[in-house]
């Protein structure tokens, strides 16, 4: 845990501090409940958002993050000085951004809830990086200016039809940007809406960053999904609200990044957790427009200390 998670984790708490986290044990239960139905466009009270920002904002933080690390893990020739988010919310990605790029001198964040951006306001109005940030309260679709080095949308494109993400697609096509990443919840249906978004951005000539290892149809199965997950450490207050027992969670997740720059493919990504056993281990792969299914033995000695020390979501190239 870097310094920049340690004080996001320790500033949501002190929000807390004052507040009944009885009332909001109720609030959280029916965001997640919305969650589960796909209903989660808008905050219908004060407690949600209080709600969301203590069991969500600790792993909408982690996931960003997470992505924004393969962009500079596969594509560090990438410079990445200013940015662009649309729909904001409590500016979570404002924190993952300056926990990845230490030369980012410049983010506008793009929310229309008022009051969550107030809150995110307080949670990061004391930090220094706080005066880089330029925050508007607006519609994401009235921002045409999209001349930032990278363009962000996390936990947004599921509330978006498919002809306004193409508009936001094609207004950072004609953009000076360089890179647009999309991140959305790892469920079928947020896979789903990124599957939509990689197939768009490859017709349109772009070039995929990750997590996809070329621009071949994606080969994951109708009934499958692609995604990703971080483990999140947990607050006494977080496990409260969401009635968990164990110090952590495990926040899964769907996302592409591409960019209109040169990029070198790796042989391939893993899609599950790695099957280990005392000969052998076996990796699913995305490797060339397939789902493979990849031993590498413990006799091969060379291969096997390599591929010991990777795992669901990392690029494969043993």
């Amino acid at each position: 845990m870097n310094e920049i998670e340690k004080k996001l984790f320790c500033n949501i708490n002190l929000l807390f501090e004052n507040i009944s986290l009885k009332n909001l044990k109720s609030a959280s239960k029916k965001l997640s409940e919305k969650y589960q139905r796909q209903q989660h466009k808008y905050f219908s009270s004060e407690d949600q958002r209080y709600a969301y920002i203590a069991c969500r904002m600790p792993a909408t933080f982690k996931a960003i993050e997470y992505v924004l690390n393969e962009i500079k893990t596969l594509a560090p020739s990438i410079k990445i000085n200013s940015a662009l988010d649309l729909g904001s919310g409590p500016l979570t990605s404002l924190w993952a951004l300056f926990s990845t790029f230490k030369s980012l001198n410049k983010v506008h964040l793009v929310e229309r809830d008022e009051k969550l951006l107030s809150l995110g306001k307080k949670l990061s109005s004391q930090e220094s990086f706080f005066k880089k940030a330029e925050i508007e309260r607006n519609n994401i679709l009235k921002i045409k200016n999209y001349d930032f080095d990278i363009v962000i949308l996390s936990y947004v494109a599921n509330e978006l039809k498919n002809p306004i993400i193409e508009k936001i697609i094609n207004r950072w096509a004609f953009s000076k940007s360089k890179v647009i990443v999309f991140v959305e919840p790892g469920t079928m249906y947020g896979f789903k809406k990124i599957k939509f978004i990689r197939q768009k951005l490859i017709d349109a000539g772009f070039n995929i960053i990750a997590p996809c290892p070329n621009a071949l149809k994606c080969p994951m199965p109708k009934n499958d999904w692609c995604h990703f997950y971080v483990r999140v450490k947990r607050s006494k207050k977080h496990k409260y609200l969401k009635g968990g027992t164990l110090g952590y969670e495990d926040e899964k997740f769907s996302y592409v990044i591409a960019t209109k720059e040169k990029v070198s493919y790796p042989k391939a990504r893993i899609l599950r957790f790695v099957k280990k056993s005392n000969q052998e281990l076996i990796f699913t792969l995305c490797q060339d427009g397939k789902m493979i299914k990849e031993k590498v033995l413990r006799k091969d000695k060379t291969k096997y200390k390599k591929a010991q020390k990777i795992n669901w979501g990392d690029v494969f190239d043993v």
